[in-house]
């Protein structure tokens, strides 16, 4: 499989810019997330970029997520553990979600995080956006539904 995948090598589909992100819907089915620098993320920003994703996707979160963070970023406990896919009616049929975090300190904390506080799916943190991508794309090949 091809470790290096660039943005190039995936149609857009549909974009959206919200408050504190740039959505990419991509024709592998992976929702890109580009988190601005220096934004505060709480449950109406959680609340917003679940909506965004719905309307960019047709209802159903992608089978892929790319999250890219900004610099200085920062989500409250409250945001990270809140539930929006219930409220907004959205199908929750994630395959994986890759974090792209180029700051040392903060991806050491984010992976310990989620090593404590699991997700229903797997998450892994990168520093790059070509190795989350690949991880993505193996992700789903291994996927039996794939």
């Amino acid at each position: 499989m091809e470790d290096n995948y660039t943005e190039a090598e995936f149609k857009t589909i549909a974009s959206k810019e919200i408050s504190v992100a740039y959505l990419s819907y991509l024709e592998c089915d992976l929702i890109q997330v580009q988190f601005f620098d220096d934004i505060t993320i709480g449950i109406p920003e959680v609340k917003e970029l679940a909506n965004a994703t719905k309307e960019l996707t047709g209802g159903i979160v992608p089978v892929l997520s790319l999250v890219i963070t900004g610099q200085r970023n920062n989500i409250s406990t409250e945001a990270f553990s809140y539930n929006i896919y219930t409220e907004l009616n959205i199908t929750q049929r994630t395959i994986a979600e890759a974090v792209v975090i180029q700051n040392l300190p903060t991806r050491i904390i984010a992976n310990f995080y989620y090593k404590v506080v699991p997700r229903p799916f797997p998450v892994k943190v990168f520093e790059s956006r070509e190795k989350a991508i690949a991880w993505l794309m193996a992700s789903k090949a291994q996927e039996p539904s794939s």
